[in-house]
């Protein structure tokens, strides 16, 4: 039998990354070579790719544009094979992504749970023809993406969202669709295998009474692309910020109940994973189904953190993103917890309460000062991050200098700088005063400055000091493709010999606890605990979006044990 690969690209926010490796692992499982290595225009083209799967995001007009490239190069590149899109641009523009070529499938975003049960049809399909017949899949894969629609159900957060009675509920913050506590899970129970080697692996078999959320189907313990473990225990919003339209693609709040959550956490430590992120599109609007001696109750975040350390031993925290209103003295004292990662994310846009309130945001600045000040009360110096809008309509210099001072004054370690992007169905997208692109310009340039100074500034803080780390993979080395080479010696993935960057004979990556991205000497597994000291900020790297940040070196109290042989 001929190998079959399927190549994932994956644009947008972390549930996009956990969902794209949990579906890889549902076609690694089926029998498929996995490619999750990004096309480019000049990569060579593996062999017998049947499949290119490209989960999309919509957050902005950029994001979008990047997928229809995305999609005409795929086609251009791979010319007999299926290119099907999925995520939350394919919920939103079905007919436009299927117009561009009679190859596109769109499976819509809210459907994207069935690339669970895609692979072992789409493999059996492929098994029963040959030659031309098994490159040419674009008719049965449509066929099967509508029978599997009309098959499976509906995430319930978006049927709820088209229901008739969904207004009567607007507004409403304890408003929130949960899981049944039954525990069923979709993950695996297996060690995680070396070299990614997947022969032989059983998974778990879905169970067919299960009652977890097709919202909640794709997880997984092993990953094809990243080294650090994430589980994504909350999707959708209820707000309705007057700029965004991922509450369109991916409904009204969903979460995980909090016995399915700690149990997933559990296999992931069982499983050998050192830490785990755990995510959502609003992690604020956590609520998930407790059973407790005294019933049923339903718990926040802060809740089921402490449940899951309760519940586990030593698997290390780490929070993806928090909105400022949520960040209060019951969670703080929780993550002041040594297991809980000292690195935040805050979903802030804007410095003025004006501006903050034309987005419809559900706090202001006050807030996001309290919640920095709780935060580094909580934790000895955190790494702390940001979100900034720059150029929302009606933004004047003085709303934005209010932004500049925030920034300033909360001393954020890093910000993430959007100019303002009309989304199509949105209220912001026809508002009064939109900013020219020049001003919005400039104003993306003081921030993206500010936030390298910050980050060099952080790093710098720390340097000689010495902290944990989990090593990973430089990204430009990930080779997680073509074939699995298994007992293979020395720094090797997919067959292929790592080059390091800075002419040393081996370099690893590892991410420090508080977020700060090494460059380390030497040869290390991937997935690893051990001590770093941190370095100097590498500040060219820094200003071109380098993954790497710092250089670094691991100490030797107990580290020898896990270092590798050098290669010849």
């Amino acid at each position: 039998m001929p190998e079959f690969i399927v190549h994932f690209e994956t644009l947008g926010c972390r549930l996009n990354q956990i969902e794209s490796e949990s579906a890889a692992r549902f076609f690694a499982d089926a029998g498929f070579v996995v490619d999750m290595e990004s096309m480019t225009a000049a990569a060579p083209v593996p062999e017998n790719v049947v499949l290119s799967i490209i989960n999309t995001c919509t957050v902005t007009g950029k994001a979008e544009q990047k997928a229809r490239r995305l999609i005409r190069l795929l086609l251009r590149k791979m010319p007999h094979s299926c290119v099907l899109v999925t995520g939350c641009y394919a919920e939103l523009e079905v007919e436009a992504i299927q117009a561009i070529d009679q190859r596109v499938c769109v499976l819509p975003g809210s459907r994207k749970d069935l690339l669970a049960d895609i692979p072992l049809e789409l493999k059996a399909h492929l098994d029963s023809v040959s030659g031309v017949a098994q490159i040419e899949i674009t008719p049965f894969l449509k066929n099967l993406v509508i029978r599997l629609c009309a098959e499976k159900p509906k995430p319930t957060n978006i049927k709820s969202r088209h229901s008739e009675d969904d207004g009567h509920d607007k507004g409403k913050n304890h408003h929130h669709v949960h899981e049944s506590q039954e525990r069923k899970s979709l993950l695996v129970s297996a060690k995680p295998l070396k070299n990614k080697d997947l022969s032989g692996f059983t998974p778990v078999a879905e169970s067919k009474e299960s009652s977890i959320s097709p919202v909640f189907r794709l997880a997984t313990d092993t990953f094809f692309a990243h080294s650090r473990s994430s589980i994504k225990i909350q999707d959708g919003c209820n707000c309705e910020c007057t700029y965004c339209r991922i509450h369109l693609a991916r409904g009204r709040a969903v979460s995980l109940d909090v016995t399915e959550a700690v149990g997933r956490v559990q296999q992931l430590e069982e499983a050998g994973q050192q830490e785990v992120v755990l995510t959502g599109v609003n992690l604020s609007q956590y609520r998930g189904l407790y059973q407790g001696q005294d019933g049923e109750e339903y718990l926040n975040l802060a809740g089921l953190l402490q449940k899951i350390l309760e519940n586990t031993r030593s698997i290390r925290i780490r929070i993806s993103s928090l909105y400022p209103e949520s960040v209060d003295e019951e969670l703080c004292a929780v993550i002041s917890h040594q297991r809980i990662q000292p690195y935040f994310h805050l979903s802030v846009q804007s410095g003025s309460d004006a501006i903050l309130r034309a987005m419809r945001r559900p706090y202001r600045s006050a807030q996001v000062y309290r919640a920095v000040e709780l935060l580094r009360q909580a934790k000895v110096n955190p790494f702390i991050a940001c979100d900034i809008i720059a150029g929302f309509p009606g933004e004047t210099d003085e709303d934005f200098a209010l932004t500049q001072a925030m920034c300033q004054t909360c001393n954020f370690a890093w910000i993430h700088a959007f100019p303002f992007s009309p989304r199509p169905g949105t209220p912001a997208a026809t508002m009064k005063g939109q900013v020219t692109q020049s001003v919005v310009g400039q104003r993306v340039k003081w921030l993206t400055s500010f936030a390298i100074q910050s980050k060099c500034s952080y790093i710098s803080m720390w340097k000689g000091q010495v902290v944990s780390a989990i090593t990973e993979y430089n990204r430009q080395d990930r080779k997680n493709s073509f074939h699995l080479d298994h007992g293979q010696e020395g720094h090797k993935e997919g067959g292929m010999e790592m080059e390091p960057h800075n002419g040393n004979q081996h370099c690893t990556h590892a991410v420090t606890e508080n977020f700060i991205h090494l460059e380390l000497p030497g040869a290390f597994p991937q997935g690893v605990s051990i001590r770093v000291r941190i370095g100097e900020p590498l500040l060219e790297r820094i200003r071109a979006g380098d993954e790497c940040e710092a250089s670094g070196e691991a100490v030797e109290d107990g580290v020898q044990e896990q270092k590798m042989e050098s290669t010849p």
